[in-house]
């Protein structure tokens, strides 16, 4: 659908000057990755959703002018996993609320409380909903997981992204034994699901627990060596 967002070939608009859609995407991936690996560094602690647009703006403010903008159009996107259909985002109008209730909701929660599973399964679903609003026109996978990192931070359970980053993790299905293959993305849209069409959040919260688990590691590991000076 071409819109004030896209050039007359359908190549999004961008700071970069390309006009080849396949060549931006590549641009787009590299900076936006590498942004998202200082996150920490860059950005404050409030964990609310002028954080997400501080993310998006800081992730894509070097490709799109628009990074850090709600979107102002509806989105489809053929997802595959869904055999062509697309998920139902949220329309623009209501962007804000969903982000607002999923977030204060997300800030009123005992993090400190609960065992590892229990924590695992409240961040999946509440990350997962954060993802289906799909508040920005590009970037809202990487938003989120930046999201995730500072908000676990910030509460108490460091995650180490290069656990969830990695595209090609190997998961066997505890029914069938078929190993498959999930990306974030992948694991981000079948835990948010309705439930009608069989939502698979443990696909997401498997990741999230390897993901925290490595960050307490790492953690402890920091620790002892401080001790040891």
């Amino acid at each position: 659908m071409k819109n004030s967002y896209t050039l007359p070939n359908g190549t999004l608009k961008n700071l970069l000057g390309i006009t080849d859609s396949d060549e931006l995407e590549q641009a787009e991936t590299d900076i936006g990755f590498t942004k998202l690996m200082n996150i920490q560094e860059e950005l404050g602690r409030a964990c609310d959703a002028n954080l997400l647009r501080r993310i998006n703006k800081h992730i894509l403010g070097d490709v799109f002018e628009w990074a850090g903008e709600y979107r102002r159009y509806p989105v489809r996107k053929r997802e595959d996993l869904l055999d062509g259909e697309s998920i139902i985002y949220t329309m623009p109008e209501d962007i804000q609320d969903e982000l607002y209730i999923t977030t204060k909701d997300m800030s009123e929660y005992d993090w400190k409380n609960k065992s590892l599973d229990e924590i695992t399964e409240k961040f999946a679903s509440s990350l997962a909903k954060l993802w289906r609003v799909h508040p920005f026109r590009e970037g809202n996978t990487r938003t989120v997981l930046g999201f995730a990192e500072i908000f676990a931070k910030e509460h108490g359970f460091e995650m180490d992204m290069g656990k969830v980053i990695d595209n090609l993790d190997r998961i066997e299905d505890p029914d069938t034994g078929e190993i498959k293959r999930y990306s974030i993305r992948d694991r981000f849209l079948l835990a948010s699901l309705d439930k009608e069409d069989d939502p698979e959040p443990e696909h997401l919260e498997w990741i999230l627990k390897k993901s925290i688990e490595s960050g307490i590691e790492k953690r402890i590991d920091e620790l002892d060596e401080l001790l040891d000076r």
